[in-house]
């Protein structure tokens, strides 16, 4: 006890002894010749010193009796000063009232000083100045050119700044992400949204018309925890028939048996079976996927493993998944259709942008005598009749394959998918019928501008377009087609071919803003039983989209 009250005696002679207040630390540096100019050449606030403590430099603003006041002044000074913290200081650091000298640089000579006497007050206020005022230092050459290469070092980062902000937008997209992981589990998240307008110019045998319509507009919101182990995504969408798009909860973590990783997802997610419709339409190079879209199919309600090893510049992923009705299938009531799909791919990475991808799948679906329509436009969504299409009653089992191939060589690429479908239906309600329908297609691109297109190796997918600072322009060409007639074994089923060519040019202009424009040749072979439904010759689409995404 004694102890404790020599203690606190001791504690409030001191503190008697020398008073402090509460003030708000802006910077702190090592006294060296660069930061000294560096600190003393800065705008400060009226109520900041600029203090030379020990092998320090530092500016401290204001002295307050207590701490709230010190918090309030601090946030203030923190849009300027982002690191800015409450400390404590003496009070008779903020009584000298003359700001600190311009730093002078002494020629090397060995200068005698005398300093006078002075009394014991006097002496006091000297040793409060001397802690003030700047250094007297000897500089040689060397030190000149490190300052003169510091310089030139700052003023490059300060170019860069200025460049990032050249969009208005830029700092506003910022805020809708978290800057570093927080404490609660390494929390991390982003928001996002798809913005795309098209506007298309149809020349049919039949008519002529235009159309200017919103293509897409959702939102979404990403997360992590963990270090992004365990990650979830939500996105709804507000045009098109489907609203709920990918909303999942996934984990992904190494398999040290294997030397490979692994990542489960659980919800309402895409299907792995081919390389245009796993991956994201935001990164596609035309507007629409190809005529083999009509074989897709849309995010479905199941749980996804992917398995994947990399061996030296190559990697192996195997994609499984079971699924059944979507999330808006299951609101509309639709009968339960239940499956099971199987991708797996292969890439060859040759250089940093040279590589080479091929892969196969496999999907199966129990269709419970659902009936079963394929139909496809010329590869424009707001086409007002799509001639070519087949419908199957009382269908069974949907049986699917694919193909795909990539190919990357700095600013070329070329990408190809084989699709074949296998649907087994009642004929009469005794006798099963197998139909078969398929469509491939074979497209390549050239960057005029830019470094050339992206592809995922861990995830398989097409990457989103990096340009450069003067953007980057992209000309692409793709022929695609499908055959929905299957007359073999007494089966009329006529369903029609299409041959579609597709012209393309994109322009990136920044990472999130991108303008797509499609010249389209379609030449559509349909006999029906109605001439309406009829369609021998070509026909011409002109489109263009405006795309904005984050």
């Amino acid at each position: 006890m004694r102890l404790f009250l020599v203690i606190i005696s001791f504690t409030l002679i001191l503190s008697a002894a020398e008073p402090t207040c509460y003030t708000v630390q802006l910077l702190s540096r090592s006294n060296s010749v660069n930061n000294h100019e560096v600190v003393v050449s800065g705008v400060y606030d009226d109520s900041c010193k600029i203090m030379e403590i020990g092998s320090t430099i530092t500016v401290r603003c204001g002295c307050f009796e207590n701490y709230k006041e010190a918090k309030q002044h601090r946030e203030g000074l923190a849009k300027e000063f982002k690191d800015a913290y409450v400390s404590t200081t003496y009070k008779s650091r903020f009584q000298i009232k003359k700001p600190p000298a311009p730093l002078v640089i002494v020629p090397p000579k060995v200068v005698p000083v005398v300093i006078p006497e002075v009394k014991a007050k006097e002496k006091k206020e000297v040793v409060v100045a001397k802690t003030i005022e700047p250094v007297v230092s000897i500089t040689s050459n060397k030190s000149k050119e490190k300052k003169k290469k510091s310089k030139k070092k700052k003023s490059k980062t300060k170019i860069v700044k200025k460049r990032d902000n050249t969009w208005f937008y830029s700092r506003y997209l910022a805020r809708l992400k978290s800057k570093k992981p927080s404490k609660f589990y390494g929390y991390e998240y982003s928001f996002g949204a798809q913005l795309s307008y098209d506007i298309g110019y149809f020349d049919e045998a039949q008519s002529n018309y235009s159309v200017n319509d919103w293509r897409r507009i959702r939102v979404n919101h990403k997360g992590s925890f963990l270090e992004q182990k365990l990650f979830y995504e939500l996105e709804y969408s507000f045009t098109g028939p489907n609203s709920f798009k990918d909303i999942y909860l996934g984990y992904e973590n190494h398999i040290n048996v294997i030397d490979g990783d692994y990542r489960v997802k659980m919800g309402n997610i895409k299907i792995p079976f081919s390389l245009e419709r796993y991956s994201t339409s935001k990164n596609i190079t035309f507007m629409e996927r190809s005529l083999n879209d009509a074989f897709s199919e849309n995010r479905k309600l199941g749980v996804e493993l992917l398995l994947s090893k990399k061996i030296d510049n190559s990697r192996v992923n195997i994609f499984t998944a079971l699924f059944t009705n979507s999330i808006d299938e299951n609101r509309d009531d639709e009968r339960v259709k239940n499956g099971y799909s199987l991708r797996t791919t292969y890439s060859y990475k040759f250089a940093k942008r040279h590589l080479l991808s091929f892969g196969f799948a496999y999907q199966g679906r129990d269709m419970n005598g659902e009936d079963v329509k394929f139909n496809q436009g010329a590869e424009a969504k707001f086409v007002n009749k799509k001639y070519v299409s087949a419908t199957i009653k009382d269908v069974q089992n949907l049986t699917k394959l694919n193909l795909e191939a990539l190919y990357i060589y700095d600013k070329y690429s070329l990408q190809a998918e084989y699709t074949s479908t296998m649907v087994e239906a009642y004929n009469t309600k005794t006798s099963l019928q197998n139909y078969q329908f398929d469509a491939y297609y074979l497209q390549g691109s050239y960057f005029l501008v830019g470094k050339g297109r992206k592809y995922k190796f861990k995830t398989a997918t097409l990457g989103k377009i990096k340009p450069n600072r003067d953007g980057a322009v992209e000309i692409a060409a793709r022929y695609s087609s499908i055959n929905l007639n299957d007359t073999t074994q007494d089966k009329k089923e006529e369903g029609g071919t299409q041959d579609d060519l597709t012209l393309g040019l994109n322009w990136y202009i920044n990472k999130e803003t991108k303008i797509m424009f499609n010249y389209i040749v379609a030449k559509p072979d349909v006999y029906k039983n109605s001439p309406e439904d009829s369609y021998q010759g070509l026909y011409q689409l002109v489109q263009g989209r405006v795309l904005f995404s984050f």
